[in-house]
């Protein structure tokens, strides 16, 4: 579909499971250089799964990007900005206050954050840029610090332009008591990959397994017999990352409070009956006891990520995609080629099924492998292949 959407000349998607052309509503939206542009947006559902098209630069159709929200995504919203208590009737209260941190070029990201909280529950997208949002260049790795001090950062660019913002944290820097390092500790990071962040910042990091909807959508149907066991375990649990996330931050926010309430207050509530002098108020932290960082109550949390998590690779997984999705073609094609065989050898035998093959077989768990059989033929093939190869003298090329 992304395809029909890049080629339309007006941008119009068909959806082959509706029997139906959806057509682009124009959205007008800010760069981040503050220039207003008109994007085609296209919004639809597939089996209840929201699918988003838009357009970078409308211009442009190599900038077309179809955005898939991951299941659980409005849940998480609504716990985050506190719209599932105005659900329930109650006082709306945000439960955290959120940052993006991202590798990806910012105005790409920016468009992905509008599309997945366009009413701006979460925070006034006109907060993005300059406060919520720190895009890092490969192949600098993330850093907790730099992202709670980027309103700083930004700050600091807008008076100079022309300087390079310093996204660099030294020893100096940590060791400071400002703000950013005390919220630092009661912080935690959501995502799906432990590499691109420094080793200081790992330790706060809720690590969530991969969003890959085509490859979980095809060992879904291939089902676990056919996908590889760990993949097909992958995507089965992919599913319900985002609700374990909900009830990981909700048991960490509940962890927080409960702390506040019954070991901070009450020191804060004798120290003021005492009588405190007002040079000391001013640095309360040197007084009451420090609280537990985020970091140790996420290491204690009762919600633990799935066993599939660290199963698989990630390099692998994208070029695992076309292989499961084309892997029923793949199939039918060699069993296809067999019963050829077998017809013109006029010996009236069953065409052997892929997974039963004899010599030079493929088993079916490995997609690879019975991509790379297909591609060269069955065995008998090959050994002519060979020989010609030896007759002739010249490598011969499939056609």
């Amino acid at each position: 579909m992304l395809d029909s959407y890049r080629r339309d000349l007006q941008c119009r998607v068909y959806c082959a499971a509706h029997s139906k052309t959806y057509e682009p509503t124009w959205e007008r939206v800010r760069t981040s250089k503050g220039d207003e542009v008109s994007r085609p947006i296209v919004r639809m559902e597939i089996d209840g799964r929201p699918l988003i098209f838009t357009r970078i630069n409308p211009d442009s159709k190599s900038t077309s990007v179809l955005v898939r929200p991951r299941p659980n995504w409005r849940m998480l919203k609504d716990y985050l900005s506190g719209i599932e208590d105005v659900k329930q009737g109650l006082t709306r209260k945000q439960r955290f206050d959120v940052y993006i941190c991202t590798t990806a070029e910012r105005e790409y990201a920016l468009e992905a954050w509008r599309l997945l909280d366009p009413e701006g529950s979460i925070f006034p997208l006109d907060q993005l840029v300059p406060r919520r949002m720190l895009c890092v260049p490969h192949p600098a790795k993330k850093d907790l610090l730099n992202v709670l001090r980027w309103e700083q950062i930004y700050a600091q660019m807008m008076q100079d332009p022309k300087k390079p913002p310093s996204i660099l944290v030294t020893d100096e820097s940590r060791a400071l008591k400002g703000p950013a390092a005390a919220a630092a500790t009661m912080s935690v990071i959501v995502d799906d990959r432990a590499d691109v962040w420094e080793d200081i910042s790992k330790k706060d990091l809720l690590q969530v397994m991969p969003f890959h909807p085509h490859k979980e959508a095809a060992c879904d149907m291939l089902g676990p017999g056919a996908a590889p066991q760990a993949e097909y375990q992958a995507g089965r649990e992919s599913d319900g990352e985002l609700q374990r996330v909900v009830n990981t931050l909700r048991e960490l926010r509940s962890k927080f409070y409960t702390e506040l309430d019954h070991h901070i207050k009450p020191e804060a509530q004798r120290l003021m009956t005492l009588g405190v002098s007002e040079a000391l108020q001013a640095n309360p932290t040197e007084l009451l006891p420090p609280m537990t960082p985020m970091s140790e109550l996420l290491a204690t949390s009762q919600f633990k990520p799935p066993a599939a998590l660290g199963l698989t690779e990630r390099e692998d997984r994208a070029s695992d995609l076309r292989l499961l999705a084309n892997d029923h073609t793949m199939m039918t094609m060699q069993q296809q080629q067999q019963e050829v065989a077998a017809a013109a050898a006029g010996n009236g035998a069953a065409a052997v099924p892929a997974p039963a093959a004899a010599a030079g077989g493929v088993a079916v768990s490995d997609p690879r492998k019975r991509r790379a059989a297909a591609a060269a033929g069955p065995p008998q093939q090959q050994q002519q292949q060979q020989q010609q190869v030896k007759n002739d003298g010249a490598a011969a090329r499939p056609q």
